[in-house]
Formats: structure tokens, C-alpha cells, sequence
């Protein structure tokens, strides 16, 4: 384990958040995009619920975006803002909405210039834990390059294909409670399960897996200056 150091977003890797639902991975994840905020890192966030991350409009120059079941939008003129959150009306299906985010993605993927993209639910873009996305496999590996760092985040880790996972230099994960969940986490962090014992409601482990170190974020370390709806 290594000291608690402030974590450093500006670094342009991938990143997995991990967390049952309820255990506080929407809280975080907004206390982290506060922070690219403050670094003046592009990003996007891919919302899947309609009030989830509506409090990051607080921060100004954030572009929100309603995003509608068999609708046009013209991807690259929105990506001319630097901060961009997008959310789903009410009766935006998923299915629809997994659709209008892949074009999404695909518009920075080929736009090629620095941007955080941020995927909420991302199991739901897999057509199973060993088939990923095409669009989420092509950023995992070829983004970095094109200084576009993906975060994924999912309350379904099982589902979650290895093959993106991989991938990421640095998982976050809140307490899991199901034994399975732990078993396949153990698969990437062997120690997990003596790891996941040690944290308490909301804490957070960072696991760092190019060194095998990590460090655990204590939930009063997170606070987030925007309202948190989720």
C-alpha cells in the first residue's frame, strides 16, 4: 500500500470505476470530474440517467445536452466545447441511447484532440463479457495515442469484458458485497478480497496496475463541490 497521495487525473490513461449500485461510484466519479474541471481537461460525460450528474452543470462553461431517442445531432460542432455532459430524456431507451453515445465516441475518436470520455453503464455498450464494444475496444487501444483517456464505469463488474479492463492503467472500486464479484476481481488484483475487508461505506481503493500498488481513499477525502443528485 502506498501514502495517500492526491490523485493525479491529468495523466491520459484509461480508467475502470467499479462499484455496486448504491455504494457511491456517482458521488466519486463527480468528485473526480470536478478535479479534470479544475486541471482544464476536455471531457465529456456519457450520463445514462436523467439527473445523475445534472449538478456538474454547476460548473461553468459545462454544456449540457438532452439526448433523444431518433435524434440528429451534429457531434463535432458540440465537440467544439470543452466541457460536455450529456443526459437521456425520460423515455430515451437505452438501446437508443448506447446507439447515440457509440456515434459519440466515434466523433472523438476521429477528432483526435485531447478529451476525458466518461461511460456510464458501460456493460450496457458489450454484447457480452467476451465480445466488447468495437467502438470502446478501438479507444481502449488506440485512444491513448490520440490523447483521449477513457473512463468506464459500471455497477456490473462481471460483466465487464477483461479484454477493456485490461487496458486501464488505474481501477477504482468501492466495498463489494458479493462473493462472485469478488472472485472475478481477483482475477486482474489477486489480493482484492483481503483489500475489499479493509474498506469501510463510500472508501475507495485506487489500484495502480502497471506496480501492483495501491492506496485506499478514505470517504472524507471526497467531497465535491457541486450537488450530487444521484
Amino acid at each position: 500500500m502506498v501514502g495517500l497521495v492526491d490523485l493525479d487525473v491529468s495523466e491520459n490513461v484509461h480508467r475502470l470505476i467499479a462499484a455496486p449500485t448504491g455504494a457511491g461510484k456517482s458521488y466519486f466519479l463527480g468528485w473526480l470530474v470536478e478535479k479534470l474541471y479544475r486541471e482544464k481537461k476536455p471531457f465529456v460525460v456519457l450520463d445514462t440517467k436523467t439527473r445523475n450528474h445534472i449538478g456538474l452543470i454547476g460548473l461553468k462553461g459545462v454544456k449540457l445536452v438532452k439526448i433523444k431517442s431518433g435524434a440528429r445531432y451534429n457531434w463535432e460542432k458540440l465537440l467544439q466545447h470543452p466541457y460536455v455532459l450529456c443526459t437521456p430524456t425520460l423515455r430515451t431507451k437505452t438501446a437508443d441511447l448506447v446507439e447515440q453515445y457509440t456515434e459519440l465516441i466515434d466523433a472523438v475518436y476521429l477528432e483526435g484532440k485531447e478529451r476525458v470520455v466518461i461511460v456510464e453503464e458501460a456493460h450496457n455498450y458489450n454484447k457480452n463479457a467476451y465480445a466488447p464494444s468495437p467502438v470502446l475496444e478501438l479507444v481502449a487501444r488506440e485512444g491513448r495515442g490520440r490523447k483521449i483517456s477513457l473512463w468506464m464505469v459500471t455497477q456490473r463488474i462481471a460483466d465487464f469484458p477483461k479484454l477493456l479492463w485490461s487496458q486501464c492503467r488505474y481501477t477504482y472500486l468501492l466495498k463489494f458485497l458479493i462473493p462472485q464479484d469478488v472472485r472475478y476481481i481477483e482475477q486482474l488484483i489477486p489480493n482484492f478480497g483481503e483489500i475489499n475487508r479493509k474498506l469501510d461505506r463510500y472508501d475507495v481503493l485506487e489500484y495502480r496496475h502497471i506496480t501492483g500498488e495501491y492506496q485506499i481513499i478514505p470517504a472524507s477525502h471526497v467531497n465535491r463541490k457541486t450537488k450530487h443528485y444521484g
